[in-house]
């Protein structure tokens, strides 16, 4: 019995493994597919807008700058940043998929501490990313203007 365990368990493994990298696949094609992070993604989109604030809430901001408008917080494994969000490539389906200025977002620690280092604040930031329907953003390249 022992002989036709592994056999089993490999053939799951390489269907799992094919599984993931066709979701994968298909996440990458803008309007289609699901995503290897989970919900349907959306494409591939550009945000750009400013980081007001690293390490405080929305809330804060809002009383801090009342004035301010297009205000997002972005949540991450570290903390979180609010941003002023000027441009957004798909408009119509960045206020679709948001519904709500509090967001997930997910990214690797070197461009998570490019988000929120303090001498980015306020320079013109563009983030690249997929936007799930979870209302989380997987973030692929942080590119600092100014």
């Amino acid at each position: 019995m022992a002989t036709f365990g592994n056999p089993i368990k490999i053939g799951v493994a390489a269907v799992l493994l094919l599984a993931g990298l066709t979701t994968a696949a298909r996440g990458q094609v803008a309007g289609g597919g699901l995503s290897v992070f989970g919900g349907e993604s959306r494409g591939i989109m550009q945000i750009t807008g400013k980081v007001v604030c690293s390490g405080c809430s929305l809330d804060e901001v809002r009383k801090a700058q009342p004035n301010q408008h297009s205000l997002y917080q972005f949540t991450h494994k570290r903390g979180q940043i609010v941003m002023a969000v000027s441009m957004v490539e798909d408009a119509q389906r960045w206020n679709t998929l948001t519904g709500s200025p509090q967001l997930w977002i997910r990214a690797d620690d070197q461009l998570l501490q490019k988000l929120s280092a303090e001498e980015n604040l306020f320079k013109e930031i563009e983030i690249t990313g997929l936007l799930n329907n979870t209302r989380t953003l997987d973030v692929f390249d942080v590119a600092v203007h100014g």
